[in-house]
């Protein structure tokens, strides 16, 4: 199964259009295969198009962890020094 092809996919668009074209074109000999192609080309389209955003969000994750970070050692040694 492939995600929505409803949502917008800016990198896989043109595989997108192609497998609607396809499937328009062939109604009956998609069930057996006849764009199997182009949708395992959109599966790999797909499978880039996510690790590209989980590297993006990981990349987030950390910065934001690292602020975190200071942020509370900040807070203890200022806990310390009123101590």
């Amino acid at each position: 199964m492939h995600s929505s092809l409803d949502k917008p996919h800016p990198e896989c668009q043109a595989l997108v259009d192609e497998l609607r074209l396809c499937h328009a074109e062939h109604p009956y000999t998609k069930f057996v295969g006849s764009c199997n192609d182009i949708k395992a080309a959109l599966n790999e389209c797909f499978a880039k198009e996510n690790a590209f955003r989980r590297k993006a969000n990981m990349d987030k994750a950390r910065a934001f962890n690292k602020e975190w970070k200071e942020f509370k050692e900040q807070k203890q040694a200022a806990a310390a020094a009123s101590a």
